[in-house]
């Protein structure tokens, strides 16, 4: 059956564990705080593929604005 925007895309842990770079033990942990929504079915967890996406979104850390300062960094490794 082809995915549709009626049809949410379920990941396993597994998928969860590549995408987050994480372990099996610390995406279940994220489920049972409820930190990512999960759907149980039996003893199967899945996730939905847009909450996984929504977890990263709300931990991710805005780079700063002017790292290198007032001035555009230049890169002078060719220069001689």
């Amino acid at each position: 059956m082809p995915e549709t925007k009626a049809t949410p895309m379920l990941l396993t842990a597994r998928e969860v564990q590549v995408r987050l770079r994480l372990g099996r033990s610390a995406v279940y942990a994220l489920a049972r705080e409820r930190e990512i929504s999960s759907v149980r079915i039996g003893a199967k967890v899945l996730f939905l593929e847009a909450e996984v996406e929504a977890f990263i979104r709300r931990n991710t850390v805005p780079a700063k604005r002017n790292f290198f300062g007032s001035h555009r960094y230049q890169d002078n490794r060719g220069a001689a």
